[in-house]
């Protein structure tokens, strides 16, 4: 029988990018890591290709709204760490509306 390892938890650092329509380059939304996970800084969900996300204006007005739909996730596995890349592409009003 073979033992059984208690390992680490997978930590998890999301980074969300926005591709605004007829651009062949992302910018950049946030920081190096929008959002952390595992272990002591909880849980949460991760968008998949084909939702739609708003990441609303931040408080201090240094970003702007962000609408649009998760186009791709790029998936990077270091040393007990995953690093998520969410790109999220500009969509128009019409089919925000009807994803409603």
């Amino acid at each position: 029988m073979m033992g059984h390892s208690k390992g680490h938890a997978v930590k998890y650092e999301i980074d969300f990018q926005f591709l605004p329509k007829g651009a062949s380059q992302c910018e950049e939304i946030g920081g190096i890591a929008d959002l952390v996970m595992g272990e002591e800084a909880g849980f949460g969900l991760i968008p998949a290709v084909g939702d739609y996300v708003d990441i609303p204006r931040s408080r201090m007005g240094e970003r702007e709204n962000y609408r649009g739909k998760v186009c791709r996730r790029m998936f990077r596995y270091v040393l007990g760490y995953c690093y998520v890349r969410i790109i999220i592409e500009e969509s128009d009003q019409a089919s925000w509306s009807d994803s409603r």
